[in-house]
Formats: structure tokens, sequence, C-alpha cells
């Protein structure tokens, strides 16, 4: 009896050996699955990040993003991410130097950038004349004392290429530079230069090309001839997407699709307002004025078009020296100034033997071109002044005024505007409201 239960015990551990070792098997496989879908999972949860193909994930803790039922919105931190790019930040305006924290901007040598809180337009610069105002998909807002911008905003600041794949959880972002060398080592295109400006083409998939000190342009995925390569210089535009060319020695535009915007008759053409989609041209060393389309709005037969001495009105706020208020054209004929509205219709006689006035003696005043509030601009006759609507009203009957000037209020920043005629002096712009209520 003993020896049976000896003999059956032991059976019965033989038999549940191979249970034992099945049911371990069974609870390593769901191990296993439960490791491998948690490792999927956190991948899931993690966003992969990479700047020109390099690991970036840095950037991550930089980042914010906003998650809805049905969106994901990524916003970034203007100044945080610059250093990315090889792009210096700093607070405040640009131009007039501050610590303003509603305001920022980022440069690198060859252009700057300027956000503003609840704004969605961006200033971007390339000179002291040369502004571009650039619309954003949504406004600039603050967060924790940052200013933040979105995708939008970095690629149109930063000139980079950024794409956000949320279901995914994938960021790639690309630099002009880096596109650019990847697409002409693609080509085959050795030691391939451009400036500035020109590598903008490749936002639009075109590289400008050179063989044999001739020009052309390219598709940059393909190599498909965009303009044959006949050109003695092309130039990109980024802001129209056309191409400035040069050919026997005139100069004229071509569209991405190879149309003639504008027909290569000038002798020099260069863009003077962006916004408004305006060329200044040069032919026989008189000027004038085309739009984007070749329609000339002003025959070139001019002595000079915007004012050169822009820098002495720089605290009055003018950023363009051939718009004057965002409406009229100041233009030079036979040493006297007169004023055009955009559609090239003349506003006032040449009359003008200058405009502004940077004459005033008075202690800490500032030269003026225009009064901004009342849009009136600040013209001479003779040495005298007047003020002049944008319809071309003289405010005041003759040119009687001895100067006109402007003060900073050095605690608000708000800007005073003052005329001074027989030992008297006024407050431009509370006479200018006595005169409108009358």
């Amino acid at each position: 009896m003993e020896l049976y239960e000896e003999r059956y015990n032991e059976t019965t551990k033989k038999s549940k050996i191979p249970m034992i070792i099945g049911i371990s098997i069974i609870v390593l496989i769901i191990i296993t699955v439960l490791l491998i879908y948690g490792i999927i999972y956190l991948k899931s949860t993690v966003t992969k990040i990479t700047l020109d193909g390099a690991d970036a994930s840095d950037l991550e803790e930089i980042f914010y993003i906003e998650e809805s039922e049905n969106s994901s919105e990524l916003y970034i931190p203007i100044r945080k991410i610059a250093k990315y790019f090889g792009y210096q930040d700093f607070r405040g305006d640009y131009k007039y130097k501050s610590e303003d924290e509603s305001k920022c901007y980022v440069k690198n040598e060859y252009e700057t950038a300027m956000f503003t809180l609840d704004s969605n337009t961006i200033v971007k610069t390339r000179g002291d004349s040369d502004y571009e105002y650039v619309d954003l998909d949504q406004k600039v807002f603050e967060k924790d004392g940052e200013l933040y911008t979105t995708i939008d905003g970095i690629k149109k600041a930063f000139n980079v290429e950024f794409l956000y794949e949320p279901q995914k959880r994938n960021i790639e972002i690309y630099t002009m530079d880096y596109l650019v060398n990847f697409y002409a080592t693609h080509l085959k295109l050795t030691e391939y230069e451009a400036e500035f400006s020109d590598k903008k083409a490749i936002f639009e998939d075109m590289l400008i090309i050179q063989e044999n000190d001739l020009y052309g342009v390219v598709k940059a995925s393909t190599g498909e001839s965009i303009l044959e390569t006949k050109y003695d210089l092309i130039k990109y535009l980024p802001n129209t997407q056309d191409f400035l060319v040069r050919t026997s020695g005139k100069y004229g535009i071509l569209s991405k699709e190879a149309e003639v915007k504008v027909k290569s008759v000038y002798d020099e053409i260069k863009i003077m307002d962006n916004e408004n989609g305006l060329y200044l041209v040069k032919q026989n060393n008189l000027y004038g004025v085309v739009d984007v389309n070749g329609n000339v709005i002003i025959e070139p037969e001019y002595q000079q078009i915007g004012i050169n001495n822009m820098s002495s009105f720089a605290q009055n706020g003018i950023e363009s020296q051939y718009i004057l208020l965002n409406e009229l054209i100041p233009i030079k004929s036979n040493n006297l100034w007169a004023l055009f509205n955009l559609k090239g219709e003349q506003v006032t006689e040449f009359e003008f033997t200058s405009l502004g006035c940077t004459s005033s003696k008075v202690a800490n005043s500032y030269p003026v071109l225009v009064v901004p509030s009342y849009k009136i601009i600040v013209v001479a006759k003779n040495n005298f002044y007047n003020l002049i609507s944008t319809s071309g009203q003289k405010m005041i009957p003759t040119y009687v005024l001895d100067s006109v000037y402007m003060r900073t209020n050095s605690s608000t920043g708000e800007n005073s505007f003052y005329m001074t005629f027989n030992g008297q002096t006024q407050n431009i712009e509370e006479r200018l409201a006595e005169y409108i209520e009358q």
C-alpha cells in the first residue's frame, strides 16, 4: 500500500510538470505581449522631433501643444527656438531699442523679423528702407512671460520647413540652407552658391542655377527646367514668388510659370512696396512705377521717386521712403516735389521745394515728415512750411510756418507735434481738432 502511494505521488508530480511549464510559458507570453504593447504605447506618447534629420527631442520641452477632441495645435516660444536656427533673439522693438515685453525680434546676418503681442502680422526687414509686412494665421500670444506663435509664424520668420503630424507624434524641421544643400547635392550641382533671398525659392521647390556665367531656374525635386539657363542675372522675389531677370542689360520680371509679368525694357527694377505690389523702375535715367502685373502706374519720366533722407525721420515712424501714410508716393521733377496716390493719380502740383522739416532748434525735439493721427504730410516752399492732407488739401492757406517738430513724452512714449509761426507755438493735433470742429 505504501509502495502504491509513493508511485502515485511520483506519477502525479511528473504529470504536473508539463502543465506548470505550459502555464509559465503562457504567463511569459502574456508578459512579453504586455511589454511590447507597453513599449508601443510609450513610444506613441513621446513626440519624435528632428531638425535637419538629426534628433532634436529636447525641443519638446519648449513646445506647447493644445489638445482638443478634434485637433492638436502646436505653439512655439519665439525667442527660445531662435538659437536652434542660428538666430539671435531680443526683447522689444528692433528699431526703437527698449525692454518692451509685448514685442520681440529675431535676426541673423541677413534679415530681422519682429513679433508683437496680439498682432497677426510680423515685420521683416533687410535694411533701413526695406520693410515687409507678413500676415500670420493666428495672433501672437503670451504664456508664462514668453511670446508664442504658430508653425506658420515660425516658418515665415525663420525661413524653415516645419512638418507636424499629431497622429504620429512626429515633427520634422528643415532649415533653408539644409534644404538647398540637399537638393543641390541630389541634382549634382557642385559648389552651389546663392544669396539669402534667392535661396527662399526652395520653399516653392525651385533652385536658381548658374552655368557658364548664365542663370536659369530648375525644379529642385526633379531638375526640370523652369527658366532656361540663358539670363545674365536672376534674382528671386519671395513676396510675389517671381523672378527678376536681366538680359542684354535690361531688367524684367518673370513668373515661376515662365510668364512675362514685366517686360525686360528697364535699366533697373526695385521693390518699392510689397503690400501693394509696386516696383520702382528706371528708364533712361528717369523713374516710374509699375505693379506686379506689369501695368504702368506712373510713367518713367520723373527725376526721383521716394525721399532720400529717411533716416532723419526715424523717430517719426517712417518705414518706407516710397509710400507715405500708406497712401501717397512722393515724386520729384525739375527739383520740385508733388504727391501721387497709389493709383498713379497726381494729388498735388509740383510746388514743394522739400518734404518734411528738419530745421527745428527746440531742445529735445525731432524732425517731422508726417502727423499720423490726422494723416498730414509736412511740406516746404522756400524755407517755410505747410500741412497737406492725403487728399491734397492745404491745412493752412499759405506757407507761413517757421518750423514743425515733434517731442516724445519720456514717461508714456507718446509723440506730440508742434508748429511755430510769428514767434508762437501751437500743438498741431489740438489745432487740427479745432479746425475740423469748425
